[in-house]
């Protein structure tokens, strides 16, 4: 996809002739990477599709191609074949929304020709997605008097309407980022005509679309912007179901941060009756959650929330809020939360809070006191999650001598479930004891993909930690018990015995320069590729093979590991390793 646009975007001649007599081979380039680079997507959802663009692509290569014109030809496709393929050139979902310019599609395709303007202008398809991006800057204005920057923010708010106009009522995904630059300088008086005169009327057209609005994201958006973006009343935004919102760091703007909650708080956004996605991050931590007045806090799906650090403030979401809030929250299938704070007590104890449809955690554990017990103990002991495939962990509570890892009172509250359901799983093993993480792995026999890096400890706790036996952290000794092994070596066929016999990815990334080294991750990918296949613990269940490995060392290069599995003979198709090096060490050498 991006190597298709970026290839239109440098060889694209602005309005070519629509018959030429020979054939550019520049443009022949174009044409070709346009084709290559779509024929994969656009075959597995248009068949037809696919037929033309391998006969175009064909075409080229022949003797004949001299007759076809350029890649502005393909305007003889159908309409339909011709937009379908404008629309696999926009952005994936999960990349920035398209701007307001003709270098990337969808403008582009204006200022190809006639007939690619028209398909591109009645396709509302390739409408559906804008990102609306202005800075605000001091030479917008001199001596009271507009600039030419000015009337360009002003075709650019045409431009804008135009958009809208063109994806036809359609529902429509819109992110804005409307930043000031430079302004401290500049006068009130000029500010405010800026605003009033320019401003303010293009953000008053730009609202008057709000009705077709599905996705709102605001993250890079001041003020004034803000707060006419966020006054739109509920009742214009009844197609509205996701909205994403950042606001201020406390530590770098604490008035502008604790405002812009309050904003949020009396917007008609938070009220959209449709609301189902909700991500909130980088508020203050007077900031709280369950104080939004949501319509209907059932219909959330997806829940993103996180407080700005703030040295001075002791308030941040905490255990009890949590609790409150999930209990509201029981359809939810995504779930990403930072809990900074223990007390106070939970409301209700020894009452589960089931999320039966949740199938992604994502859970940042931030405790303030550092020599402090585990505090989401008791709250994620309560936690049932009987469909959840993808949990991320972060910690922030050492290993101590008594304490159970909060990561570990989940799986285990979990146990029956996850060791179906659970396949991909992210957490810091050295937040683990050494009993603990290797029980954590034996409870984990359907997960696919493992990440698990180090995260640095305080010094001081780590140190009471150093001179016990064991250690109370977790030391990632070695691979064995992840490496396949016969059950009877004279017999095979018997089967293996191993931790996790459905891995395919593993990402480790090492805390020390103790803990092994490239020669034994050799050894683990030998044994993983060839006892794939093979019976596991005699349940007749296959280990799976090995796909993706990342080893990331403290230690110094000892061996080249893609080297020395090629000498071994093991076949690496399908099989992708990278390694690093000399890390930084995240712990204190044992």
């Amino acid at each position: 996809m991006l190597i298709a646009r970026f290839s239109l975007r440098r060889t694209t001649v602005r309005n070519p002739p629509v018959f030429c007599a020979t054939k550019p081979d520049h443009l022949e380039g174009s044409a070709r990477l346009f084709a290559d680079n779509h024929l994969l997507s656009v075959h597995r959802k248009q068949p037809a599709c696919h037929k033309v663009l391998s006969t175009f692509l064909s075409f080229l290569s022949s003797p004949c191609s001299a007759l076809l014109l350029s890649p502005v030809r393909m305007d003889t496709f159908p309409t339909e074949i011709l937009a379908k393929v404008f629309s696999e050139c926009l952005p994936d979902f999960d990349e920035p929304y398209p701007l307001i310019s003709t270098s990337v599609p969808p403008m582009l395709f204006t200022t190809v020709n006639q007939r690619w303007r028209e398909v591109a202008c009645s396709s509302p398809q390739l409408w559906t997605r804008l990102h609306i991006k202005i800075n605000v800057t001091a030479d917008l204005l001199q001596a009271a008097q507009p600039t030419v920057k000015w009337k360009r923010l002003q075709h650019k708010g045409e431009a804008i309407s135009r958009w809208f106009e063109r994806s036809a009522k359609c529902k429509v995904y819109v992110s804005f980022e409307i930043v000031n630059y430079g302004l401290e300088s500049v006068s009130f008086f000029l500010r405010n005509k800026t605003f009033d005169e320019l401003m303010l009327p293009m953000l008053d057209s730009i609202c008057t679309y709000s009705k077709q609005w599905e996705r709102l994201k605001l993250h890079k958006i001041d003020e004034p912007y803000r707060s006419r973006i966020l006054s739109i009343p509920t009742e214009d935004l009844p197609r509205l179901t996701h909205l994403s919102f950042k606001g201020y760091e406390a530590t770098t703007y604490p008035l502008s941060s604790f405002k812009s909650f309050l904003t949020l708080k009396e917007s008609g956004a938070i009220r959209a009756s449709l609301l189902s996605s909700l991500r909130l991050k980088a508020l203050s931590p007077q900031d709280r959650l369950q104080d939004l007045p949501l319509s209907n806090w059932a219909n959330l799906q997806e829940l993103e929330f996180s407080n700005g650090y703030d040295s001075y403030s002791d308030r941040y979401m905490d255990m009890a809020s949590a609790e409150t809030l999930l209990r509201r929250c029981q359809n939810l299938v995504s779930l990403s939360l930072t809990i900074r704070k223990g007390g106070p007590p939970l409301a209700h104890p020894s009452e589960n809070i089931v999320l039966p449809r949740l199938k992604s955690l994502n859970l940042q554990e931030s405790c303030g006191d550092p020599q402090g017990d585990p505090f989401l103990t008791p709250f994620l002991s309560l936690l049932k999650l009987s469909a959840l495939t993808q949990l991320v962990t972060t910690a922030g509570v050492q290993p101590g001598r008594n304490q159970e890892a909060s990561l570990m009172t989940l799986i285990k509250a979990n146990e029956s479930t996850f060791s179906k359901t659970l396949t991909k799983v992210e957490f810091e093993y050295n937040y683990l004891n050494q009993d603990e993480l290797k029980e954590c792995l034996k409870l984990l026999p359907a997960a696919t993909h493992i990440t698990m890096t180090a995260s640095s400890m305080y010094p001081y706790r780590e140190m009471e930690s150093i001179y016990s036996h064991p250690p109370h952290f977790a030391v990632f000794w070695n691979l064995d018990e992840l490496t396949p092994s016969p059950i009877d070596p004279e017999n095979e066929e018997l089967g293996v015995t191993c931790l996790l016999p459905k891995l395919e990815h593993f990402y480790f990334s090492l805390a020390r320069q103790e803990e092994f080294e490239d020669d034994e991750l050799v050894d683990f990918v030998e044994r993983r590729i060839n006892y794939a296949g093979f019976p596991y613990n005699e349940i007749g269940e296959p280990v799976v093979k090995l796909k993706y490995v990342y080893g990331g060392f403290v230690s110094e290069q000892k061996i080249d590991v893609h080297e020395e599995v090629e000498k071994r003979g093991v076949n690496l198709d399908g099989v992708k390793i990278e390694v690093d090096y000399e890390l930084e060490c995240q712990c204190l050498s044992i």
